[in-house]
Protein backbone atom coordinates (compact mmCIF):
# COMPACT_ATOMS: atom_id res chain seq x y z
CA UNK A 1 0.00 0.00 0.00
CA UNK A 2 1.23 3.59 -0.61
CA UNK A 3 0.74 6.75 1.36
CA UNK A 4 -2.90 8.19 0.46
CA UNK A 5 -2.71 10.83 3.41
CA UNK A 6 1.50 12.34 4.66
CA UNK A 7 1.68 14.69 7.51
CA UNK A 8 5.10 15.90 7.85
CA UNK A 9 6.19 18.30 11.00
CA UNK A 10 2.90 19.78 11.76
CA UNK A 11 2.93 22.65 14.11
CA UNK A 12 0.27 24.36 15.48
CA UNK A 13 -0.17 27.01 18.60
CA UNK A 14 -2.90 28.84 20.01
CA UNK A 15 -1.34 31.44 22.14
CA UNK A 16 0.82 30.00 24.37
CA UNK A 17 -0.39 27.02 24.13
CA UNK A 18 1.66 24.36 21.57
CA UNK A 19 -1.03 22.04 20.56
CA UNK A 20 0.97 20.55 17.70
CA UNK A 21 4.90 19.88 18.16
CA UNK A 22 6.15 18.32 15.59
CA UNK A 23 3.32 15.46 14.36
CA UNK A 24 4.13 13.00 11.90
CA UNK A 25 2.06 10.22 10.25
CA UNK A 26 0.81 8.67 7.08
CA UNK A 27 -2.43 6.74 6.18
CA UNK A 28 -2.06 4.34 3.74
CA UNK A 29 -4.40 3.88 0.93
CA UNK A 30 -6.67 1.27 1.74
CA UNK A 31 -5.98 1.72 5.55
CA UNK A 32 -8.56 2.07 9.00
CA UNK A 33 -5.92 4.24 11.02
CA UNK A 34 -6.37 4.56 14.42
CA UNK A 35 -4.92 8.09 16.17
CA UNK A 36 -5.35 7.71 19.76
CA UNK A 37 -3.77 9.67 22.66
CA UNK A 38 -4.71 10.66 26.21
CA UNK A 39 -7.52 13.95 26.14
CA UNK A 40 -5.46 17.51 24.84
CA UNK A 41 -3.11 15.30 22.63
CA UNK A 42 -4.04 17.23 19.36
CA UNK A 43 -5.99 14.55 18.18
CA UNK A 44 -8.89 16.61 17.02
CA UNK A 45 -6.24 19.82 15.86
CA UNK A 46 -4.91 17.43 13.86
CA UNK A 47 -8.66 16.68 12.36
CA UNK A 48 -8.53 20.57 11.68
CA UNK A 49 -5.61 21.10 10.19
CA UNK A 50 -6.01 18.01 7.62
CA UNK A 51 -8.88 19.29 6.51
CA UNK A 52 -8.51 22.90 6.42
CA UNK A 53 -10.71 24.32 9.57
CA UNK A 54 -7.37 24.96 11.17
CA UNK A 55 -3.88 26.52 9.79
CA UNK A 56 -1.00 25.14 10.65
CA UNK A 57 2.26 27.11 11.51
CA UNK A 58 4.43 24.90 10.05
CA UNK A 59 4.96 21.81 8.43
CA UNK A 60 3.25 20.08 5.67
CA UNK A 61 0.13 17.57 4.81
CA UNK A 62 -0.05 15.83 1.55
CA UNK A 63 -3.03 13.85 0.45
CA UNK A 64 -2.48 11.32 -2.71
CA UNK A 65 0.43 13.22 -3.81
CA UNK A 66 -0.74 17.05 -3.51
CA UNK A 67 0.14 19.13 -1.36
CA UNK A 68 -3.29 20.62 0.73
CA UNK A 69 -1.45 22.50 3.56
CA UNK A 70 -3.33 25.69 4.52
CA UNK A 71 -6.25 25.04 1.39
CA UNK A 72 -9.90 26.15 2.45
CA UNK A 73 -11.94 23.25 3.87
CA UNK A 74 -14.37 23.18 0.89
CA UNK A 75 -11.32 22.87 -1.47
CA UNK A 76 -9.90 19.88 0.74
CA UNK A 77 -13.36 18.40 1.15
CA UNK A 78 -13.52 18.90 -3.11
CA UNK A 79 -10.28 16.92 -3.25
CA UNK A 80 -12.31 13.81 -2.24
CA UNK A 81 -11.68 14.04 2.16
CA UNK A 82 -14.35 13.95 3.96
CA UNK A 83 -15.04 14.09 7.62
CA UNK A 84 -17.05 13.91 10.49
CA UNK A 85 -17.26 15.65 13.83
CA UNK A 86 -17.19 14.66 16.98
CA UNK A 87 -20.36 16.55 18.03
CA UNK A 88 -22.36 15.24 14.73
CA UNK A 89 -23.45 18.20 12.44
CA UNK A 90 -26.82 17.56 11.00
CA UNK A 91 -29.36 19.88 9.53
CA UNK A 92 -32.43 19.15 12.51
CA UNK A 93 -34.94 20.53 10.76
CA UNK A 94 -34.43 19.08 7.53
CA UNK A 95 -35.91 15.27 6.90
CA UNK A 96 -32.88 12.89 6.53
CA UNK A 97 -33.62 12.89 2.82
CA UNK A 98 -32.84 16.82 2.52
CA UNK A 99 -29.55 16.20 4.36
CA UNK A 100 -28.05 13.86 2.13
CA UNK A 101 -29.79 15.81 -0.58
CA UNK A 102 -26.93 18.90 0.82
CA UNK A 103 -23.95 16.42 0.92
CA UNK A 104 -24.28 15.41 -2.84
CA UNK A 105 -24.57 18.95 -3.35
CA UNK A 106 -21.16 19.60 -2.21
CA UNK A 107 -19.12 17.37 -4.61
CA UNK A 108 -17.86 19.12 -7.59
CA UNK A 109 -19.67 18.33 -10.95
CA UNK A 110 -15.50 17.06 -11.86
CA UNK A 111 -15.52 14.37 -9.41
CA UNK A 112 -19.07 13.03 -9.24
CA UNK A 113 -19.05 9.21 -10.11
CA UNK A 114 -23.09 9.43 -11.11
CA UNK A 115 -26.11 11.55 -11.71
CA UNK A 116 -27.64 13.45 -8.85
CA UNK A 117 -30.63 11.69 -7.61
CA UNK A 118 -32.87 10.86 -4.59
CA UNK A 119 -32.06 6.70 -5.14
CA UNK A 120 -28.05 7.33 -4.75
CA UNK A 121 -29.68 8.77 -1.22
CA UNK A 122 -31.86 6.54 0.06
CA UNK A 123 -29.12 3.88 -0.88
CA UNK A 124 -27.40 5.40 1.62
CA UNK A 125 -29.33 5.66 4.07
CA UNK A 126 -30.46 1.66 3.82
CA UNK A 127 -26.64 1.24 4.21
CA UNK A 128 -26.65 2.91 7.69
CA UNK A 129 -30.08 1.05 8.38
CA UNK A 130 -32.43 4.71 8.29
CA UNK A 131 -33.87 4.17 5.40
CA UNK A 132 -37.42 4.06 7.14
CA UNK A 133 -36.81 7.46 8.32
CA UNK A 134 -36.18 8.92 5.59
CA UNK A 135 -38.73 11.77 5.49
CA UNK A 136 -38.44 12.32 9.32
CA UNK A 137 -36.53 15.59 10.39
CA UNK A 138 -33.21 14.62 11.53
CA UNK A 139 -33.80 16.61 15.32
CA UNK A 140 -36.23 13.66 16.27
CA UNK A 141 -33.26 10.60 16.02
CA UNK A 142 -31.43 9.44 18.38
CA UNK A 143 -27.66 10.69 19.34
CA UNK A 144 -26.49 7.46 17.62
CA UNK A 145 -28.66 7.88 14.56
CA UNK A 146 -27.63 11.07 14.14
CA UNK A 147 -24.10 9.72 13.75
CA UNK A 148 -24.92 7.30 10.90
CA UNK A 149 -26.91 10.11 9.47
CA UNK A 150 -23.55 11.86 9.25
CA UNK A 151 -21.91 9.11 7.81
CA UNK A 152 -23.87 8.81 5.13
CA UNK A 153 -24.08 13.13 4.34
CA UNK A 154 -20.25 11.94 4.07
CA UNK A 155 -20.40 9.47 1.68
CA UNK A 156 -23.08 11.22 -0.36
CA UNK A 157 -19.69 13.32 -1.12
CA UNK A 158 -17.78 10.39 -2.56
CA UNK A 159 -14.65 10.97 -0.69
CA UNK A 160 -10.99 8.88 -0.78
CA UNK A 161 -10.38 9.21 2.73
CA UNK A 162 -12.83 9.63 5.65
CA UNK A 163 -11.84 11.36 9.04
CA UNK A 164 -14.06 9.90 11.85
CA UNK A 165 -14.05 12.40 15.25
CA UNK A 166 -15.03 9.84 17.84
CA UNK A 167 -17.68 7.68 15.72
CA UNK A 168 -18.35 5.18 18.62
CA UNK A 169 -18.18 8.32 21.24
CA UNK A 170 -21.75 8.99 23.44
CA UNK A 171 -23.51 6.07 21.22
CA UNK A 172 -25.06 2.58 22.67
CA UNK A 173 -23.56 -0.45 22.02
CA UNK A 174 -25.67 -1.84 19.23
CA UNK A 175 -25.14 1.59 17.16
CA UNK A 176 -21.40 1.19 17.99
CA UNK A 177 -21.80 -2.36 16.50
CA UNK A 178 -23.38 -0.89 13.40
CA UNK A 179 -21.21 1.64 13.36
CA UNK A 180 -17.93 -0.65 13.11
CA UNK A 181 -19.92 -2.97 10.45
CA UNK A 182 -20.26 -0.26 8.11
CA UNK A 183 -16.91 1.24 8.00
CA UNK A 184 -15.59 -2.31 7.69
CA UNK A 185 -17.65 -2.56 4.80
CA UNK A 186 -16.77 0.50 2.97
CA UNK A 187 -12.93 -0.45 3.80
CA UNK A 188 -13.57 -3.65 1.34
CA UNK A 189 -15.03 -1.58 -0.76
CA UNK A 190 -11.71 0.84 -0.78
CA UNK A 191 -12.34 3.83 1.12
CA UNK A 192 -9.29 4.86 3.48
CA UNK A 193 -10.44 5.55 7.38
CA UNK A 194 -8.57 8.03 9.54
CA UNK A 195 -10.30 7.83 12.53
CA UNK A 196 -10.12 9.42 16.54
CA UNK A 197 -11.67 7.61 19.03
CA UNK A 198 -11.36 7.01 22.69
CA UNK A 199 -13.13 3.59 23.05
CA UNK A 200 -10.44 1.11 22.83
CA UNK A 201 -12.57 -2.09 21.75
CA UNK A 202 -13.46 -0.15 19.05
CA UNK A 203 -10.08 0.91 17.76
CA UNK A 204 -8.40 -2.04 18.63
CA UNK A 205 -10.98 -4.61 16.70
CA UNK A 206 -11.06 -2.48 13.37
CA UNK A 207 -7.81 -0.74 12.64
CA UNK A 208 -5.22 -1.77 10.83
CA UNK A 209 -2.50 0.53 12.02
CA UNK A 210 -3.04 2.29 15.59
CA UNK A 211 -0.65 6.09 15.96
CA UNK A 212 -0.25 7.74 19.35
CA UNK A 213 -0.30 10.76 20.35
CA UNK A 214 0.95 12.77 23.22
CA UNK A 215 1.60 16.31 23.80
CA UNK A 216 0.66 17.25 20.00
CA UNK A 217 3.60 14.62 18.56
CA UNK A 218 3.20 11.09 17.24
CA UNK A 219 5.17 8.68 19.52
CA UNK A 220 4.42 5.47 18.62
CA UNK A 221 2.98 3.97 15.67
CA UNK A 222 2.23 0.08 15.18
CA UNK A 223 -0.27 -2.68 14.55
CA UNK A 224 -2.89 -2.81 17.63
CA UNK A 225 -1.38 -5.85 19.44
CA UNK A 226 2.11 -4.02 19.29
CA UNK A 227 0.40 -0.56 20.36
CA UNK A 228 -1.54 -2.08 23.10
CA UNK A 229 1.58 -3.21 25.22
CA UNK A 230 4.01 -0.42 23.86
CA UNK A 231 5.65 1.05 27.20
CA UNK A 232 5.82 4.63 25.74
CA UNK A 233 1.77 4.42 25.17
CA UNK A 234 0.87 2.83 28.40
CA UNK A 235 2.94 5.73 30.05
CA UNK A 236 1.26 8.09 28.13
CA UNK A 237 -2.57 6.79 29.61
CA UNK A 238 -1.11 7.65 32.64
CA UNK A 239 0.63 4.14 33.46
CA UNK A 240 -3.05 2.65 33.26
CA UNK A 241 -4.10 0.04 30.35
CA UNK A 242 -5.55 0.78 27.41
CA UNK A 243 -8.53 -1.60 28.44
CA UNK A 244 -9.57 0.91 30.93
CA UNK A 245 -10.00 4.49 28.91
CA UNK A 246 -13.46 5.83 29.03
CA UNK A 247 -15.54 6.01 26.32
CA UNK A 248 -16.69 9.62 27.12
CA UNK A 249 -20.14 10.89 26.77
CA UNK A 250 -19.79 14.25 24.74
CA UNK A 251 -20.90 17.10 27.04
CA UNK A 252 -24.10 19.09 26.53
CA UNK A 253 -27.46 17.38 25.45
CA UNK A 254 -28.19 15.80 21.89
CA UNK A 255 -29.81 19.06 20.43
CA UNK A 256 -26.46 20.76 20.54
CA UNK A 257 -24.98 19.23 17.27
CA UNK A 258 -28.42 20.43 15.24
CA UNK A 259 -28.06 23.73 16.28
CA UNK A 260 -24.40 23.33 15.63
CA UNK A 261 -25.42 21.69 11.83
CA UNK A 262 -28.26 24.35 11.10
CA UNK A 263 -25.65 27.22 12.06
CA UNK A 264 -22.86 26.16 9.56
Amino acid sequence: MSALLEVTDVRRSFGGLQALSGCSFSVQRGSVTGLIGPNGSGKTTMFNVITGYERADAGAVRFDGRDITGLSADKVGALGVGRTFQLSRVFGRLTLLENLRVGRRAVPKSRRKELFSDERCLELLDFVGLTRLAQDPAGSLSYGQRKLVELAMVLAQEPSVILLDEPAGGINPTLIGQMADRISELNKQGVTFLLVEHNMEFVMGICDVVAVMERGAVIAVGDPGTVRHDPRVLDAYLGGSLDDEPDPVPAGSPAEPDQAGESA
